[in-house]
């Protein structure tokens, strides 16, 4: 017979009845008590079915999954209570020394399979009530934050790629020179068309997702008809000085739909990613994403003290405070730190 912890395991009986019995107990135990896999699976179909969530995000669930649930997710749903998840979820937190953030993720997946088990009939608690009850400390959660000089291009930094940049034009070094300047997303970068482009603004309509094929477990880029969220859908302006980087990329490929192709093929945003990681190990600077740059621009916008409405219209945020927690940090290098506090007159 088939076996959670053993490809099989032998049966006996002593009669073709008996057997027949086992066989019919086995699978109709299997059906009525799945395991967390198999409820996991159910419910991810289920939303792809109805078209709840894309590709890219069913990947993500999945990768997420296989990291955290491998033991618990073999559990039988119906013997699982909320002692058994209080304790899968405070050891998982530590084994995996999480974050705040990436425990949300997993609460998200543990929403998602409960909440189908109940509304199925097999378990008669709510998961929501279970995980509120759960006393969870913040010296449980792993505080490891990245430092200012990872998380944005330093002054100095930005200076030797942009000045790289713009002496070795092709259509990917223009296309992390606009990231530089305006603050996109890699995403909304390499699904730009021609049409998006007007003058000194550029219309953000859409975004790149990826996903892995479960067949050839290979990713696929796709593009996807609609921003990352709603505050996404924006003009994005370009300061007059910086159009000549609109005007050139507009010439890269005219025939074309998208602005950024190869061979015909839009450029996908790994592309641009390893792009940026190798101009960063010629110029002997700490590899960065660019989604740094897009923290760099954000961090600019506030040390020029532009108002807290147009930068958020201009990165596709509505609130201000994530702004400022997530793209607001120090870029100023130790001579520079120094002269600002010298210069200060109030200290």
């Amino acid at each position: 017979m088939p076996d959670d912890t053993k490809k099989r395991v032998q049966k006996k009986r002593k009669t073709k009845e008996e057997i027949e019995n086992l066989i019919v107990s086995f699978y109709k135990e299997k059906q009525d008590n799945p395991s967390i896999e198999d409820i996991f699976y159910r419910w991810m179909n289920e939303r792809m079915e109805y078209f709840e969530i894309e590709n890219s995000t069913y990947t993500r669930y999945v990768i997420d999954f296989k990291r955290c649930f491998s033991e618990f997710g073999k559990r039988k749903i119906k013997y699982v209570n909320e002692l058994d998840i209080e304790k899968f979820l405070k050891e998982t937190i530590r084994e995996k020394q999480m974050s705040k953030k990436a425990f949300y993720n997993i609460r998200t997946l543990m929403y998602g399979i409960f909440k189908y088990a109940k509304k199925h009939g097999f378990v008669n608690y709510s998961i929501y009530g279970v995980i509120k009850e759960i006393q969870f400390t913040k010296k449980e959660f792993n505080h490891n934050s990245r430092s200012n000089e990872e998380q944005v291009f330093s002054s100095g930094e930005e200076k030797k790629i942009v000045s790289y940049l713009e002496e070795n034009l092709d259509g990917v070094n223009l296309g992390l020179l606009l990231l530089f300047k305006t603050g996109l997303r890699i995403g909304e970068l390499c699904t730009l068309k021609h049409s998006d482009i007007h003058e000194c603004k550029i219309l953000v309509r859409r975004t790149e997702t990826f996903f892995k094929d479960t067949t050839t477990g290979e990713y696929i880029y796709e593009v996807r008809d609609s921003a990352k969220t709603e505050a996404g859908i924006r003009d994005v302006i370009v300061k007059k000085e910086c159009t000549w980087i609109l005007d050139a990329i507009q010439k890269l490929s005219p025939s074309t739909e998208y602005v950024f192709t190869r061979d015909g093929k839009r450029m996908s945003s790994y592309v641009f990613r390893n792009r940026l990681y190798n101009i960063c190990d010629r110029l002997d600077i700490d590899r960065k994403s660019p989604h740094n740059i897009r923290k760099t621009y954000g961090t600019k916008m506030y040390d020029s003290d532009i108002p807290k409405s147009i930068m958020c219209k201009q990165m596709g945020h509505t609130d201000v405070s994530y702004l400022e927690k997530y793209y607001y940090f120090n870029r100023h290098e130790s001579e520079e730190i120094n002269t600002i506090i010298n210069d200060a007159s109030e200290l």
